[in-house]
């Protein structure tokens, strides 16, 4: 059985200058100062959607994602690098962007996450086909480039690794996020199907060398499940972070009451891989909005604080889909003090579906929280979408309008521009995302926003 996540899937195929200007800036508005008028579009000369984003220790901005590569090879996993300043990095592959076939023949391959690690090698994380293998059996996969954007044939032989669990069904296997330890290993989540149970959380731990690391659970790969219907048993991880403990963090969406209905979902594990049972009793929490009898709850983004406060993010089915955050305690139980119960839903409501989705979020260092996604404007018609909360949930009136900001860019003829994923860089938010350009097909975006101006005589000055 193959899992049929709505919010999920649509994240899979989105494809489907002033000197000194930032001084006149506010929070919330494009920064001039970064590409052109504060975002720059990188054309691949076909459809190509950008979905991972990771900042360098030398401030360069890195983005992953698919493009499409013509019959011969299907969809390729695909990366750009950026200079601080938004414009493409000469230095990488010639012109800052490069992309290679995955699998063999015109295999769908899609680089959902991305990191850069502190050595400046650029590792893409996604997942397609089961080499050799046609129809749904997928793998989770992992590509790892050199500075230059050549592959790292020093990562499992020829710069590329695949790790299946082959545990059911159909083996569809799938990675959506990693994170890199500080000693170089990796740990990778997404789902894994499991025979009798539908779809479970997947993680697995990688050595640097992109080998199983074995003393993680025996051979390096895990599943667990929610179970919290007796019929739906579909549940992906979609978001991993790593708590000042060394714990793993691991949030998605486990099905409730419905095929296509979800709740948040979110396990702790030590770094050894035991479900931590000072964690919501036996390592797993679920949280559900549930707004007016609708029911699908969707967890796309994870966050820790500093003080080991858990953000999650995503979207809450209401008249549509709304923005929607979830704040716990170390504990895993609800922050009384942020929002409703621990709980926020944000509505843009501007015209169409009203589904506003947010994809990512980022956590300020003053633990104001900005998500980030795209607003449903009319049909094929939708804008970047951002809303920052304070640390009480409340939205935030100095950002943007009343705590919410829309950026039309309407480059191409069908209007589509989104954000996907946002990383703080000093007083800057910098997102990835997509754009319809001129080609009126979707291309890689990368923008950023003014976060941390303060009012002073009229004028907002960065800090």
């Amino acid at each position: 059985m193959t899992a049929n996540h709505p919010i999920l899937t649509t994240s899979l195929i989105l494809a489907c200058a002033f000197a000194g200007a930032t001084a006149s800036a506010h929070d919330g508005d494009l920064d001039p100062t970064f590409g052109t008028g504060g975002y720059t579009v990188i054309d691949f000369g076909t459809t190509a959607t950008a979905y991972g984003l990771a900042i360098a220790p030398d401030g360069k901005v890195v983005l992953g994602g698919v493009v499409d590569g013509g019959a011969s090879t299907g969809d390729d996993f695909a990366v750009v690098r950026l200079h601080p300043d938004g414009h493409p990095d000469t230095g990488f592959s010639f012109d800052g962007r490069t992309s290679v076939a995955v699998g063999a023949g015109a295999a769908t391959d899609t680089a959902l996450n991305t990191i850069v690690q502190a050595d400046g090698k650029i590792v893409l994380i996604g997942n397609g086909p089961d080499t050799g293998v046609n129809g749904d059996d997928t793998d989770m996969e992992l590509v790892r480039f050199n500075l230059d954007g050549t592959l790292d044939t020093s990562f499992s032989g020829d710069g590329k690794a695949f790790i299946n669990f082959d545990a059911g069904g159909a083996n569809n296997d799938r990675a959506l996020d990693g994170v890199q330890l500080a000693n170089g290993k990796f740990i990778v989540v997404g789902n894994a199907e499991v025979t009798g149970q539908g779809s479970d959380f997947a993680v697995t731990r990688l050595n640097a060398d992109g080998s199983r690391d074995t003393s993680f659970d025996g051979d390096g790969r895990l599943t667990f499940h929610f179970d919290l219907d007796a019929t739906f048993k579909d549940e992906t991880a979609s978001s991993v972070a790593i708590d000042p403990d060394g714990n793993i963090l691991v949030a998605g969406i486990a099905a409730h009451g419905g095929a296509n209905a979800f709740d948040y979902a979110i396990a702790r594990l030590t770094p050894t891989g035991a479900l931590d049972p000072n964690f919501g009793g036996d390592g797993r929490v679920t949280v559900s909005f549930d707004i007016a009898g609708n029911f699908d709850d969707e967890a796309l983004e994870l966050s820790i604080g500093p003080d080991g406060a858990i953000y999650v993010t995503g979207v809450a089915t209401d008249n549509g889909y709304d923005f929607a955050a979830v704040k716990l305690l170390p504990d895993g139980t609800p922050d009384p003090s942020f929002g409703s119960g621990g709980k926020v839903t944000v509505p843009f409501d501007l015209g169409d579906s009203n589904s506003d989705i947010a994809y990512g979020s980022a956590l300020q260092p003053d633990g104001k929280l900005v998500l980030i996604g795209f607003a449903a404007i009319t049909s094929g018609n939708s804008d970047i979408a951002l809303a920052r909360l304070g640390a009480d949930g409340q939205l935030d009136p100095t950002f943007g309008y009343a705590g919410k900001q829309v950026i039309p860019l309407d480059l191409g003829g069908s209007l589509f521009d989104a954000g996907v994923r946002g990383r703080i860089d000093g007083g800057h938010l910098v997102i990835s995302g997509v754009t319809t350009g001129t080609g009126d097909y979707t291309q890689f975006l990368a923008a950023r926003i003014v976060i941390d101006t303060i009012f002073d005589n009229g004028f907002d000055m960065p800090l």
